[in-house]
């Protein structure tokens, strides 16, 4: 949209590149380019998670960055039980929904992500492919709008 927005956040995700490069303030192997951690969570660190390359180094296929991902979330998980996001209110994910909605209201949840999915595997079908990409913003919020319960 061209519009900037200053959120407050302890949440930085940068996908660029080929090659993890350090985070001022953030611990980081130079020699294996990747910033240290134990199932994802940074070293040392406390709610400070990594994924993908910047978690393991340039490697890998989409399948090794889906496991290296659901580990992270795992451990991530488990380092929530019983304390919930402190600022959106603990054992109250609404709050959390509200927020995301409120920030972005094309969210597409785990239902319009379903539906996505559906749709380019039938779409694939059709030319004997797997699946054929959904790589426009508004086609892809056409194929997974209206499945959420919201």
């Amino acid at each position: 949209t061209g519009a900037r927005e200053v959120v407050a956040a302890s949440l930085v995700v940068r996908a660029v590149g080929y090659r993890g490069v350090a985070v001022r303030g953030l611990p980081f192997d130079d020699i294996a380019g990747h910033i240290p951690h134990e199932q994802g969570r940074i070293v040392g660190r406390e709610r400070e998670y990594v994924v993908g390359w910047i978690k393991r180094g340039p490697t890998g296929v989409i399948g090794t960055n889906k496991k290296d991902a659901r580990e992270t979330v795992e451990r991530l998980l488990a380092d929530l039980a019983g304390q919930g996001p402190r600022d959106l209110g603990a054992g109250r994910p609404e709050r959390l929904e509200q927020w995301l909605l409120h920030k972005q209201p094309d969210l597409v949840g785990q239902a319009g992500w379903q539906a996505i999915d559906k749709f380019e595997r039938q779409a694939g079908q059709h030319h004997g492919r797997p699946r054929i990409k959904l790589v426009r913003t508004k086609d892809l919020l056409a194929a997974g709008r209206g499945h959420d319960d919201r």
